[in-house]
């Protein structure tokens, strides 16, 4: 399926807000395709480069913006949301025991979003 299609068609013309926790492995370049007029895209994950054509952020009127990290009570909000099904995080977990397997499947990018490692 074309994720970008998806976006569109389930928002109705994009989304307000994209934001990019991936920053690499093509994902950077598909993430501005999903925001509407108007919207904001924002890069928290990073190691790519954004390909967009300046004419499409200006016709588009699209802010980009990056964020190296934010605060804690912005942490907190994100777990609220989440915790009440309106935002989805993308995360593999591994337990302690398998501390080998995750760090193997980092470094070969074999899992989506983030590695999660519970106790």
């Amino acid at each position: 399926p074309n994720v970008v299609e998806e976006v569109s068609q389930i928002t109705g013309g994009g989304a307000h807000v994209v934001i990019d926790f991936v920053g690499e492995l093509g994902v950077e370049n598909i993430c501005w395709k999903m925001v509407r007029k108007g919207g904001q895209l924002f890069v928290v994950g990073y190691g790519g480069n954004i390909n967009v054509p300046t004419a499409h952020l200006v016709i588009e009127e699209i802010n980009i913006g990056g964020s190296l990290v934010g605060n804690f009570t912005e942490l907190v909000e994100l777990m609220e949301l989440n915790a009440d099904g309106k935002v989805k995080m993308h995360y593999t977990e591994y337990n302690l025991a398998s501390i080998n397997t995750a760090l193997d499947d980092f470094k070969n990018r074999r899992f989506t979003g983030r590695g999660v490692i519970v106790p």
